[in-house]
């Protein structure tokens, strides 16, 4: 096509018609020039192509994210009901004093256990690194994704406050020995059952009046609290990301199909 016109341009001055080769090259520049708009326009449309795609594929990111997380959650929430149960059972079973010592403390360590709650940043973090954060055309979805981050970023801080407190009353026990059969297996390894049948036994949960009986109850009272708090938590957690949630569902459902 270029040889085309050219050949034309070449005839046009051998034949020594100025006006006519002037008109030709001013109409020939506006050939380029529309011929470089079309090329950067579609150059821009496949540009906002791909951007599309990429934005629908992380709304679908977003959304595993999320349904993960509150995978975790309804586990970590029947865990916090569980040790709820456990730690108002043994509380119940110390009270009649006709259990020995290493079942209650089995048991207590079950009211202790926790597990901590590690949300999936995966897709968020790409997105704020990688500074493709705007390419989230929704202004809804964008903001509220910022909301509910930091919201969360507080819940997870008071999540692993309970977490620490609940952990810490086993080290509040003055004299390990005394406390219960937990170390038992650590103990007996370490000193022999010659040295450990010198050492004394206290019967203490068979005494209401022990300072171990009144530590350990007041352990599983403050186990149940912890408990019901951390279930708090995790409602509230579900309730911040709700709305959010049900947008990148749209969202993601109307690009699959």
């Amino acid at each position: 096509m270029i040889k085309f016109f050219r050949q034309i341009r070449y005839s046009l001055m051998e034949q020594n018609k100025t006006s006519k080769y002037l008109k030709y090259a001013i109409g020939e520049i506006v050939l380029v020039m529309i011929g470089i708009l079309l090329a950067l326009q579609v150059n821009n449309w496949n540009e906002n192509r791909k951007n599309k795609l990429t934005e629908s594929k992380y709304y679908c990111k977003l959304l595993d994210d999320f349904e993960l997380d509150r995978q975790n959650i309804a586990v970590l929430y029947k865990e916090s009901e569980y040790k709820i149960e456990t730690s108002k059972s043994l509380l119940l079973e110390l009270n009649t004093k006709n259990k020995d010592k290493s079942y209650l403390l089995n048991n207590y360590l079950q009211g202790l256990r926790t597990n901590a709650f590690v949300p999936s940043k995966v897709t968020i973090t790409d997105l704020i690194s990688s500074g493709k954060l705007n390419l989230l055309a929704n202004d809804s979805i964008k903001n509220n994704l910022i909301r509910y981050y930091g919201e969360l970023d507080k819940f997870l801080y008071q999540l692993e406050i309970n977490r620490s407190k609940s952990l810490e009353r086993v080290f509040l026990y003055d004299d390990y020995l005394q406390f219960g059969n937990q170390y038992y297996d650590y103990v007996s390894k370490s000193l022999g059952n010659e040295i450990l049948k010198t050492l004394p036994v206290n019967d203490w949960h068979l005494d209401s009046e022990s300072k171990y009986y009144k530590q350990f109850q007041n352990d599983l009272v403050f186990f149940v609290t912890m408990s019901e708090r951390e279930k708090q938590h995790f409602g509230n957690i579900m309730k911040a990301m709700e709305s959010t949630y049900n947008q990148l569902k749209t969202e993601c459902g109307s690009n699959k199909n």
